[in-house]
């Protein structure tokens, strides 16, 4: 009886084990589906670029009409070749549905080489009020993901 028992709890324990093991990690990535809207801080892959959209802030601006909102993103390159990544290529739209401009500013933006990562900010004027929805789209392959991403207070 208490081999039966032995036998029966560690069933349950590599069960339990590997069940555990299936759940998605806050660090892990999902395929960029053009249909699904993404939570801030989620790493979606489009077309081999890991992005995340980490946070966003307001920036202090002359009141309502100079505010700027600084969007700070990491983006590893998961692919074998050089590929180019900029801040400018990103379209952010309001609560409305219409789209901020960019603000001049140190955008970021490089190539990035294989298994490297470049972090940075993006920043828009803001118009209207979020959360924000930021899209990107890969020039080549024209694959999107877009974040809603919220102002942190």
């Amino acid at each position: 009886m208490k081999k039966q028992a032995i036998k029966y709890l560690a069933i349950l324990l590599i069960f339990t084990v590997f069940i555990a093991g299936c759940g998605q990690t806050k660090d892990q990535e999902v395929k960029a589906n053009k249909d699904t809207v993404y939570k801030q801080g989620q790493i979606v892959n489009v077309s081999g670029l890991k992005i995340n959209m980490e946070n966003a802030k307001l920036l202090d601006g002359d009141g309502k009409e100079n505010a700027v909102v600084q969007f700070n993103m990491k983006v590893t390159n998961g692919t074998a070749d050089v590929r180019s990544f900029t801040s400018l290529s990103l379209v952010v739209k309001n609560e409305d549905g219409k789209e901020l401009d960019i603000y001049p500013a140190e955008n970021v933006g490089a190539d990035i080489k294989a298994g490297d990562s470049i972090s940075g900010p993006g920043f828009y004027k803001v118009k209207g009020k979020g959360p924000f929805k930021v899209t990107y789209t890969d020039p080549d392959t024209k694959k999107s993901a877009t974040w809603e991403v919220k102002i942190d207070k």
